[in-house]
């Protein structure tokens, strides 16, 4: 398969991700790359998903509670039906110890 630019530049930036030694550089780099309501988004995705993978409520309740749309909420719960379940599972052990 044929790499775009774009594939090559979001690797780029994962790499460049990884080299993150401490939540200060994360927070700068992140906020030299994500303007407030891309920061936004990612937190409210991160509330999404622990909650669907607690599976502690429904959907509604969740939008509700957390002031987020169902569309957000839906567009997370499709992301996590094609990541496998022990990514899951590893997902939520790291989600939890935060």
């Amino acid at each position: 398969m044929i790499q775009t630019e774009n594939e090559k530049n979001w690797e780029s930036f994962l790499k460049l991700c990884s080299t993150m030694k401490s939540p200060e550089e994360f927070q700068k780099l992140f906020s030299l790359f994500l303007t407030f309501e891309e920061r936004e988004t990612l937190a409210s995705r991160l509330v999404i998903i622990k909650a669907l993978l607690e599976g502690w409520c429904t959907q509604r309740k969740l939008s509700e509670t957390y002031k987020v749309s169902i569309a957000q909420i839906t567009r997370g719960s499709n992301a996590l039906k094609i990541v496998d379940s022990e990514f899951k599972k590893f997902l939520l052990k790291r989600i939890e110890e935060l």
